[in-house]
């Protein structure tokens, strides 16, 4: 059976199982593990854990109970985007830097049901907020703001299990949904790479393969390898977690590929990529 385009995912499950381990590390802390360094320049393990808290108390007021988004407080002429919301989530980490770490952890809990509980009520399909993440211009469905929830949160946990020198989550219900939400975001976001018509990508992460069809102006995205492709971008599952959750730099992520096919077309691939994932 051919494969089959990649449609909606359901990131239901896999965001209650990832907000539990999550919970779980938090809780093995020692007082020092707290203010050690993160990835994220600024942030240090209680940081980037309150970064984490204060994405679901803003998406549960602006999604759930339709609140004017937080960006429109830090928000002056001129300022973009990405600007704005850097200014927002160092003021709440600074504002939050109080929160004894056992309170944290109590309150990360709690408002992981509080988001689950509100992504299972809404309808998938129904629009919200754009999502840049899939390249959206205009309002996009639940399953696509759920989606890019999931991925935040997973990078997030792997940043601090990083910095505490924890493994990576690597089984089936953590990696697997990450994996398949960041092979739509690649879709999304890739160019023409200068792919012919028809040309395909094939994408294997260890036993799982997703697969770029260029058609038209875009890029198809299908969920499983085909056979005759015209590239194939293989990296290991080992160097999967770290190459997509901002664990590595461009050139790392790049460089852990093994090419096969059209060469040329893997190389722009991989680099494109890699400007993606990597930090």
């Amino acid at each position: 059976m051919p494969p089959e385009l990649a449609g909606p995912i359901d990131v239901l499950d896999a965001l209650a199982t990832e907000r539990s381990a999550f919970v779980e590390l938090l809780r093995s802390l020692e007082e020092a593990d707290w203010k050690l360094p993160t990835e994220c320049p600024i942030y240090d393990v209680q940081g980037v854990a309150t970064h984490i808290l204060g994405d679901d108390l803003s998406l549960l007021s602006r999604q759930r109970d339709s609140a004017p988004p937080g960006l429109l407080d830090v928000l002056e002429d001129g300022m973009d985007f990405r600007t704005a919301l850097d200014r927002f989530n160092d003021r709440w980490v600074e504002a939050a830097g109080f929160f004894s770490p056992p309170l944290l952890v109590e309150m990360l809990e709690r408002s992981g049901e509080w988001t689950l509980d509100w992504y299972r009520a809404v309808d998938s399909e129904s629009p919200g907020e754009p999502v840049g993440f899939f390249a959206a211009a205009g309002p996009s469905p639940y399953w696509q703001i759920a989606a890019r929830e999931y991925v935040e949160r997973w990078v997030h946990h792997h940043q601090i299990r990083r910095a505490v020198g924890r493994p990576d989550l690597d089984t089936v219900e953590i990696l697997q949904p990450a994996l398949g939400v960041v092979a739509r975001g690649l879709a999304a976001h890739l160019h023409d790479l200068g792919a012919g018509q028809g040309d395909s990508i094939v994408l294997l992460v260890g036993l799982d393969a997703w697969t770029l069809v260029r058609e038209g102006e875009r890029w198809e995205l299908l969920e499983d390898g085909v056979e005759s492709a015209t590239s194939c971008l293989q990296i290991t599952r080992d160097d999967a977690t770290p190459a997509f959750s901002k664990g590595w730099s461009a050139p790392e992520v790049e460089a852990a590929f093994v090419l096969e096919g059209d060469l040329e077309l893997g190389r722009r691939a991989a680099h494109a990529i890699a400007a993606f994932a990597g930090r």
